[in-house]
């Protein structure tokens, strides 16, 4: 028997009310799966049984499977007609089921080529070809046929046949391996503990590995970090394995629970959507972290965190799992949590910990939590197309700002007995979001009810500000006033630290305290600070333990305009520069002032963090929030600013920073063609010179730009760099040619080219819209719109979210833009789908 995809247009989309039932039903699943991998093949052959337990045969049951052909499909030893499988799932129909069954499907599938399933990928330079999976959160399936859901746990026994030069992975260590087929090797790999399917892993190619050991009482557990071969000069294992060991400790000693698995890899994979994935004893992570251009210390924390936040994972996530996908945001923003105090309190970048958490993770959540399409932090996931649209900044970066709000309300001791208790008792086993608040009131001792209603069901970021009246020099009322958005009411109580400022002899400020606060309603008076002297700046959020954004009241303000660069605390620069652009963007505070503020105060700056996103927010704020004609004006000062600043920084570290300003603040031909000097003739900084990355991406500028032997030049730096990164950038430059064929031609071939990877198409996309070609591409603006919801039918989720962020007209945030844009979503309707939730 051989059957075909019966129906390919059917969408691959699990609801929770299915998911629920099926799990009411199915019990002590053991999958059986073997494979067969081959060099220079598009396909691969898969035998799985499955074995089950059904508390209600006649009910029926189905698995989820999206595969090419089926050649056997088996239960109970009795074969089942082609009409079972039905695009992407299979039914087990009641009369053939027993309370103790056997599947057995035959299969055989293409390879991937979106970052998901099973994907392939050739190396351009030296031919290797790599194999690795990613299945989250429903992806499982396009491997092998399965119960594809968080709470159906399972066991695992598997085999793979596959070239004998080959390393391969998986989530359990290899147990033996003998002659294969073809002259390749038959491996096996033990039995793993029970966990879900979206946590399976397999890693195939000839990979690089570096090894070593982590002491624990049980008994030494394995380390390995894999990458491809042309790679493997760029790696630093030792940083990845004295981290790993670091965290591997704190966390088990956190938790007093010892790693739950035999071993632990850590795979380098190429083109890979996601920064990293946490299958179990087999971590999979982009090759974004694999440095090839020299990092500053501050990448180097951010990876590190990478790596913890998976770790967490090993024991949060994945030793115990969540029920069912509404409950990702605490999967995630525990992980999150987790892996900058472990940073803080483990790791040699504690100097970094919370600065940084506080840069990217509370910047990106206060940005998400801002917009039409935010939502509450736990709430309602129907199906699982809805929890791809919920890997965002409100589950990653809110969830864990609010996470460590909790840790203040509640004290970090309460904390860690919670999870403590929590992992005793659910060890193994699906739990949700009442079971984890808990564990966390049995640590504790504090009823949380009410805390999680406001904070967790409930959406938006309140705003506080001091309100303080003074006579003779002395205050006379103090209060923190609460407000939130019109759209997202809520109050919430809230548990801070008051900075309260005095000036020094030469006027520079001095911390007089730090009070603690409780804030909760509208208005909470501060009865200390009454009849004291008044203070020159007060700022409620010190230390950053809220979630919450600051606006500083006139006094502070005008004091923080003049004396900013003279806080002695680098954090607290930090936040003070968060609310002056959280001001920007709530239209309290002029971009031109703040971009003048940046030019003003900014010179002296030695924190890396604060550089790093300061500079981000300005050239966000060039970029968006200015008039046309002044847009280009504020470009060209801050390339005079970094300009300047790469001459005189310090260290190797500030010089990166400033050269990635000065490259990014190139947007015209004059200042394209004075970055490109320092290419071609040198900084004049002894032992400085502008990385591969920088250089591509000047190269891209010119020939956008077309400047003369653009072309020219992008053919060098792809002889310079001809990885996969190199070919990639490449593509992206030719599109950016404006050039009427060249745009077409490349339109063309986003719809079309079935053979390219996302991560190629991706380059493509990259290339195409440019402010200064607008009269160029104009009329894609009309494709586009004709042909989105097209691409979200036809295509892969990854594919369709990718596109529509490429593609989509933003940078023309015309009325005619936003009238289309309401006119798709009208044709849409009411349902939130993924194209709806793209355009709002």
């Amino acid at each position: 028997m051989s059957i075909r995809d019966g129906d390919p247009t059917r969408a691959s989309n699990l609801t929770q009310s299915e998911a629920e039932h099926r799990a009411a039903l199915i019990t002590e699943v053991e999958y059986d799966l073997a494979l067969s991998l081959q060099a220079d093949r598009p396909d691969y052959d898969g035998d799985c049984r499955i074995r089950f337990r059904h508390q209600d045969p006649q009910a029926g049951t189905f698995l989820d499977f999206t595969g090419g052909e089926i050649e056997r499909l088996e239960l109970n030893d009795e074969e089942i007609g082609a009409a079972a499988w039905a695009g992407h799932r299979i039914a087990l129909p009641g009369e053939a089921l027993r309370e103790e069954n056997t599947v057995r499907i035959v299969y055989r599938n293409d390879f991937d080529r979106d970052g998901v399933g099973l994907h392939k990928f050739s190396d351009p330079e030296d031919g290797a070809e790599y194999i690795y999976t990613h299945f989250e959160p429903y992806d499982a399936h396009r491997l092998f046929p399965c119960f594809d859901q968080p709470d159906i746990k399972a066991v695992y026994r598997l085999r793979v046949g596959a070239p004998a030069e080959w390393e391969v992975v998986a989530n359990s260590p290899e147990s033996s391996r003998g002659p294969g087929d073809d002259g390749r090797v038959m491996r096996e790999f033990a039995q793993t503990q029970p966990f879900s399917t979206y946590l399976v892993a397999l890693i195939a190619g000839p990979y690089h590995v570096f090894e070593d050991r982590f002491p624990a009482p049980s008994g030494d557990v394995p380390l390995k970090v894999l990458c491809r071969e042309s790679l493997a000069k760029h790696m630093d294992p030792e940083e990845f394995f004295t981290v790993t060991k670091q965290g591997l400790q704190f966390l088990g000693d956190f938790f007093d629970f010892p790693y739950p698995f035999g071993k632990y890899d850590q795979v380098f994979v190429p083109e890979f959507n996601m920064g990293a994935m946490e299958n179990v004893g087999c971590i999979t992570f982009s090759e974004r972290m694999v440095f090839r251009d020299p990092p500053t210390e501050l990448q180097r924390l951010n990876r590190a965190e990478v790596v913890l936040h998976e770790m967490a994972h090993m024991w949060f996530g994945d030793l115990v799992t969540m029920r069912w996908w509404n409950d990702l945001w605490l999967n995630e923003s525990f992980a999150t949590y987790m892996a900058f105090l472990a940073i803080d309190e483990a790791t040699r970048f504690d100097w970094g910990a919370w600065p940084s958490f506080h840069g990217n993770m509370k910047a990106w959540a206060y940005q998400q939590d801002q917009l039409v399409t935010t939502h509450p932090i736990a709430g309602e996931i129907p199906d699982t197309d809805a929890t791809f649209l919920n890997f965002d900044g409100i589950t990653y970066g809110k969830g864990a700002s609010v996470l460590k709000q909790l840790v203040a309300a509640i004290g970090p001791d309460g904390f860690r007995e919670g999870m403590r208790h929590y992992f005793r008792t659910h060890a193994w086993g699906n739990t949700t979001l009442a079971e984890f608040l808990g564990a966390l009131e049995e640590g504790s001792q504090k009823d949380l009810q009410d805390w999680s209603a406001r904070w967790l069901e409930t959406a938006g970021v309140n705003t506080l500000s001091a309100r303080i009246e003074v006579s003779d020099q002395r205050v006379t009322s103090f209060a923190i006033e609460q407000t939130a958005p019109e759209a997202q009411p809520t109050l919430r109580p809230h548990t801070l630290e008051l900075a309260v400022y005095d000036a020094d002899a030469a006027g520079a400020p001095v911390l007089r305290e730090a009070i603690p606060v409780e804030v909760d309603g509208a208005r909470t008076v501060v009865e200390s600070l009454i009849e004291t002297p008044a203070p020159v700046a007060v700022f409620p959020n010190y230390n950053d333990h809220d979630f919450a954004k600051t606006e500083l009241d006139p006094q502070s303000l005008a004091y923080v305009r003049e004396r900013l660069d003279q806080f002695d605390d680098r954090f607290m620069r930090l936040l003070l520069w968060h609310s002056l652009w959280d001001m920007v963007r709530d239209q309290r505070f002029r971009c031109t002032d703040y971009l003048a503020l940046v030019r003003e105060k900014i010179a002296n700056e030695s924190s890396l963090q604060l550089l790093q996103t300061t500079l981000g927010n300005a050239s966000m704020g060039q970029r968006a929030y200015l008039p046309d004609e002044l847009r280009l004006i504020e470009a060209r000062h801050l390339s005079g600013l970094a300009a300047a600043q790469l001459a005189r920084a310090p260290d190797s570290d500030q010089r990166i920073i400033w050269a990635r300003a000065l490259v990014g603040a190139a947007q015209e031909p004059d200042t394209i063609q004075e970055a490109l000097a320092l290419v071609d003739n040198g900084t004049g900084i002894e032992g400085f010179e502008l990385d591969q990355d920088m250089r591509w991406s000047l190269a891209i500028k010119a020939m956008a730009h077309a400047l003369p032997q653009a072309a020219d030049r992008v053919a060098q730096e792809l002889e310079r760099d001809p990885s996969d990164r190199g070919r990639r950038n490449a593509e992206t430059a030719r599109v950016s040619a404006p050039e009427g064929g060249v745009k077409e031609e490349a339109w063309r071939r986003i719809a079309e080219d079935t053979d390219a990877s996302l991560y190629e198409q991706r380059a493509r996309m990259q290339g195409f819209f440019w402010i200064h070609q607008h009269d160029l591409t104009v009329p894609y603006v009309d494709r586009f719109f004709a042909e989105v919801g097209g691409i979200y039918e036809a295509k892969t989720k990854d594919f369709a979210t990718t596109y529509f962020a490429a593609l989509y007209p933003h940078r023309w945030a015309t009325q005619d833009t936003i009238d289309r844009s309401e006119a798709l979503l009208a044709q849409l309707g009411e349902g939130d789908n993924m194209l709806s939730r793209s355009v709002r």
